[in-house]
């Protein structure tokens, strides 16, 4: 479903590696002597620590080394000169790799393989930091870390009309590997499995996600197989929890008839359940796993308690007079730490809320953003089969409201009441009406142009 005049929306806005380089020439200065249009060119050969055979469709980073500590580099077909571009190639059957048309500069030579530790995740470990956190600076013990990770990867100056060889070898990571299941014994099949790791900031614990923070786009979240099954490899020596998020939408997807793509609706009882290793769904009492270097582990297996959880039905009301308001959203909160449980928007479909797996326990109740609100029908085009689109007429605005609620069970018929909104709330909705009417006279068709 889309409204043509999400004034909701606007309030929203407003509110590691062993190298033998050769020839060993010492560690490269930035300074190198560069004639303009001159190139040069880089070979060598990737080599696996435990097998001693080539690293066969390994992938091979040109990163220049002044950019390496600023922003994730984007990675650009071999040969492409010019600006701190990093360049990537995959090796031979043999190992070897070759980089032609470089422009002079001092590069760090980054290698990756499935399996095998890349200085990239190396690097997002050490760095500390997480992934929904913003990026602050980085502690002294942060940067001695990296320091130590960048010391471990040969580093190169390429002179023009001169070539340059390097050899890397990739040490083998640690694994882990598991089933993941519903509770009444199906495989939870085609589920994204994720890994987050435990690193200390100056003393305090941080969960990092090496692999959404890592430059190395060969790290993804690993799916299970047909039957609940995963692997994760090439960690590096550490402790790790294991996750994996099982995600409920009620959207409908239209298919167009000519191909020309899809149209999927934004429902409002889109909810998602994610456990940790130990069965949780909090990452504060998730099961800690401890790798050694090289260490496979398997048997680390979550399950779904599906049985156990629960769905709460409800609506928004007015303090007022007990009508109920049909725009809005809702959330729940675990009232110790105020971390999320659930979240629902109300829709022109449907007035209520839904809330699907929740734990039993202790929670807060909330809503904001509640109006009255008349939907209006756009018109579909005759024969036409695609998701219905609304005008959205704001009549009355309300506060926001919070309760406790306690759950060991089902619950239906819960309702938040909602007061009149303070002047701050008054204003910020009016705010946003005015902004959504500029912004709807600006984009008319028939809007004069001054």
């Amino acid at each position: 479903m889309r409204f043509e005049h999400p004034w909701f929306i606007v309030i929203l806005l407003g509110t590691l590696t062993s190298v033998a380089q050769q020839p060993a020439t010492g560690k490269a200065s930035d300074d190198i002597p560069n004639k303009p249009g001159a190139s040069g060119a880089l070979s060598g050969h990737v080599y696996l620590g435990d097998t001693k055979g080539p690293a066969r469709r390994a992938t091979v980073y040109l990163q220049p080394a002044a950019a390496l500590p600023i922003d994730m580099p984007t990675v650009h077909d071999p040969g492409q000169a010019g600006g701190a571009v990093t360049i990537g190639v995959q090796t031979h059957f043999d190992g070897s790799f070759s980089f032609t048309q470089v422009p002079p500069g001092v590069y760090y030579v980054i290698a990756s393989c499935p399996g095998y530790i890349s200085p990239y995740v190396a690097l997002s470990l050490v760095e500390g930091h997480s992934h929904d956190a913003e990026q602050q600076p980085r502690a002294p013990s942060q940067k001695d870390a990296r320091e130590a990770v960048l010391e471990g990867i040969p580093r190169i100056a390429v002179q023009s009309g001169q070539p340059a060889t390097v050899d890397v070898t990739l040490e083998r990571g640690a694994a882990i590997s598991g089933n993941i299941s519903y509770d009444d014994g199906t495989p939870a099949a085609g589920l994204d499995v994720e890994i987050v790791a435990r690193m200390l900031e100056d003393g305090k614990e941080t969960w990092v996600d090496p692999f959404s923070s890592s430059r190395d786009r060969g790290f993804t979240p690993t799916p299970t197989d047909d039957r609940g099954n995963y692997r994760i490899s090439g960690l590096p020596a550490g402790k790790y929890v294991v996750a994996t998020t099982f995600d409920l939408s009620g959207g409908i997807t239209y298919f167009s008839s000519h191909g020309g793509g899809t149209d999927e609706t934004q429902e409002n009882q889109w909810t998602a359940l994610k456990i940790y290793s130990g069965d949780t769904p909090r990452l504060k009492d998730a099961a800690v796993l401890s790798l050694t270097p090289g260490e496979e582990r398997s048997g680390e297996d979550l399950q779904f308690p599906l049985s156990k959880l629960h769905t709460i039905t409800g609506h928004i009301v007015s303090a007022h007079d007990g009508h109920v308001i049909n725009s809005g959203q809702v959330a729940l909160y675990n009232s110790d730490d105020k971390s999320p449980a659930g979240e629902a928007d109300l829709s022109a479909d449907n007035a209520g809320f839904t809330l699907n797996f929740i734990y039993d326990g202790e929670y807060i109740l909330s809503s904001r953003f509640a109006a009255d609100v008349d939907y209006q029908p756009l018109p579909q085009q005759p024969g036409s089969l695609s998701s219905p689109r609304y005008n959205s007429h704001p009549r009355r605005f309300y506060g926001q409201a919070s309760k406790p609620l306690h759950v060991d069970g089902d619950m239906d018929g819960v309702t938040i009441a909602v007061p009149e909104p303070t002047a701050k709330e008054a204003q910020t909705f009016k705010d946003a009406l005015e902004q959504q009417e500029r912004q709807d006279q600006s984009s008319s068709p028939n809007s004069e142009k001054r």
